[in-house]
């Protein structure tokens, strides 16, 4: 390499903080593609920090995605590393089939919740009605005992009505 170490630790430092990760990568580049002027380091400077950029928004949106719940309002209770860890979903079938065989575990989990939801959801209708069936039979021996009472009232009053026109 014709240039001067310093003359290059002075030009990276404005792009890149000389302690991180693609400071090194940086240099790494400059060694394999021994550039003669300062100005042949910029765009390998561009490409190991938008590199190093990507890297991290990757990850950080993998990360992200695995843990943020999935639903249209995120109030579902299960998440992509649920999926992808669930046991009951192993694809056995097309362990070579790549992004397919990831394709259809995430279908096949999906599925599934979706008929166990679907299946919570008959049942609660199902427990619905029959606490509305004992609601109306319990109204109606309330009603049943409020005219069985009134009756028995209304009896007691005329009772009272010929005594007193007895006496």
């Amino acid at each position: 390499m014709n240039l001067n170490e310093t003359e290059v630790n002075d030009y990276l430092r404005p792009f890149l903080r000389r302690y991180e990760d693609s400071f090194q990568d940086v240099w790494v580049e400059i060694l394999e593609h021994n550039p003669r002027t300062v100005e042949e380091i910029t765009p390998i400077i561009k490409k190991v920090r938008n590199k190093a950029i990507k890297q991290y928004m990757n990850k950080k949106y993998k990360e992200e995605g695995l843990y943020t719940p999935i639903g249209k309002s995120g109030d579902e209770k299960f998440t992509l590393e649920s999926i992808l860890a669930s046991p009951e979903n192993e694809d056995t079938e097309d362990i070579g089939n790549g992004d397919n065989g990831l394709y259809k575990k995430i279908m096949d989990f999906l599925i599934g919740e979706y008929f166990k939801q679907k299946n919570e959801n008959l049942e609660l209708k199902r427990k619905d009605m029959e606490l509305k069936a004992e609601r109306l039979r319990l109204r109606r021996e309330w009603l049943t005992f409020k005219k069985d009472r009134f009756e028995s009232w209304k009896k007691l009053m005329e009772e009272r009505e010929r005594q007193k026109e007895s006496t």
